[in-house]
């Protein structure tokens, strides 16, 4: 191949499009290890240096490929460039007009329906009220229903919970405002696109079968190609965990009065057991205050006190369980809420088990406002491999730091990979002469 058919050659495609862009080996190398994996649904690890240029090694093959390809980065703000910035340009370059869809996590999108329960319920103070109202207004005005489009209220700030859903409180397909739902509108965008820009945040929520609806545009992939992928083993860690929290158990009680609106008799029949839930979540907090921030809960040395506040936890979940199946019927919200507390006990359950199996960890986290219980898996290389056996397509891991001493063996473990492809590309900076050390 001379360098004007190379996309990426001294006269190619980019050369002749983008301003400022320089021919570089290396990325070259990298492109067309990475339309061979596409092609052979093969697997490809690629360290590559920083100033490979490996975001555009991996976008021209994926553009000029066959079938849907996700890209997956590791942070949303690197989603955001990507698909704004570096893919525009790239197809621009190439003269392609891909059918292309950003896809965020549920927690970044308003949810109508917990919007109206939250200006319905009245509760939070003028400050929180004012916000509130300018979502409300701003709702009626987007086309995303991103909430990175509202400047105005702080990521951080209290109200947005409120607004938006999780998996545990999403009332899925029964919901009333399911087909002007944002979240449902995105994903149908990423099923009809060609490429998907996703984080991994998202994407090994989904794959962990966390249920969070990604995997409805999973199974029809090509490849995915996973960008900072030194960050995988860590994340996939965390998503394979299983976790039981004060706020989600907090926020059961909050969402079952909220739905308790308009149905008549629900509130003064749950009203009692939701104090009892709120008061064993305060005693199990208390419990925890003599013990460390974080530690292995099998490591305790039989901690009464704790064992008999999750007993009490347990107990109380179960009795708000029982009083919630009679009211359930009578409508959809509560209906949802009484699903969620029956996999909260399920779960509490499991975290109470007197010994972890050999596979797993229980442990604990305590803060200011609350606490945590976890099991966390020892090796998440099987579930991993798991998933990719039930979709087979082209995985393709690439950043600058996949190596230890010039070897992939580590990550190929953690990741459980079988005999992947692996290529290992050097910076083109010379740092030695090019660069100084402060320390």
């Amino acid at each position: 191949m001379n360098q004007s058919d190379d996309p990426l050659g001294a006269d190619g495609a980019l050369a002749r499009h983008i301003e400022g862009f320089v021919a570089r080996p290396a990325q070259q190398v990298m492109a067309v290890a990475v339309a061979e994996a596409l092609d052979a649904r093969g697997e490809l690890l690629v360290e590559a240096g920083t100033g490979t240029g490996k975001t555009y090694a991996y976008l021209v093959p994926a553009l000029r490929g066959e079938g849907r390809v996700i890209i997956s980065t590791g942070t949303k703000a690197l989603q955001d460039q990507l698909f704004k910035r570096d893919l525009p340009r790239v197809a621009q370059a190439l003269g392609l007009t891909p059918h292309a869809a950003l896809l965020k996590g549920r927690a970044n999108y308003l949810c109508l329906h917990r919007m109206q329960l939250a200006l319905d319920d009245g509760r939070g103070g003028a400050h929180e009220t004012h916000q509130l109202a300018l979502i409300r207004q701003w709702a009626a005005a987007t086309r995303s229903g991103d909430r990175a489009e509202m400047a105005a209220v702080p990521e951080d700030a209290p109200v947005w919970p409120r607004v938006t859903s999780t998996t545990e409180n999403c009332l899925g397909g029964t919901c009333p405002q399911f087909e002007e739902c944002w979240l449902v509108k995105a994903r149908r965008a990423a099923q009809e696109a060609q490429i998907v820009v996703v984080n991994h945040h998202l994407l090994l929520a989904d794959l962990a079968l966390k249920q969070d609806g990604f995997g409805e545009i999973l199974p029809g992939a090509a490849a995915f190609v996973m960008d900072e992928a030194h960050q995988l083993p860590e994340l996939a860690g965390q998503f394979f965990t299983e976790s039981l929290s004060h706020r989600q158990l907090s926020d059961l009680a909050q969402d079952t009065l909220a739905e308790c609106s308009g149905v008549s008799g629900a509130l003064a029949a749950l009203s009692p057991v939701v104090d009892v839930l709120q008061q064993a979540l305060r005693e199990a907090r208390l419990a925890l205050e003599p013990l460390p921030e974080r530690g292995v809960l099998d490591a305790l040395d039989d901690p009464p006190t704790l064992a008999r506040a999750l007993q009490a936890l347990a107990a109380a979940l179960h009795e708000f369980s029982v009083a919630l199946e009679s009211q359930a019927p009578r409508a959809k919200g509560l209906a949802a809420v009484y699903e969620r507390t029956q996999r909260a006990s399920e779960l509490l359950a499991r975290l109470r088990a007197l010994e972890s199996p050999g596979d797993s960890v229980r442990w604990y986290e305590r803060h200011a406002r609350g606490f945590a219980l976890h099991a966390t898996p020892l090796d998440v290389a099987k579930p991993l491999r798991a998933l990719r056996a039930r979709m087979p397509a082209a995985w393709i891991y690439t950043s600058a730091t996949l190596t230890v001493a010039g070897r992939f063996d580590h990550l190929i473990q953690r990741l459980g990979l079988q005999a992947p492809r692996t290529l290992l590309l050097q910076s083109p900076f010379d740092y030695a002469r090019q660069a100084l050390c402060y320390l």
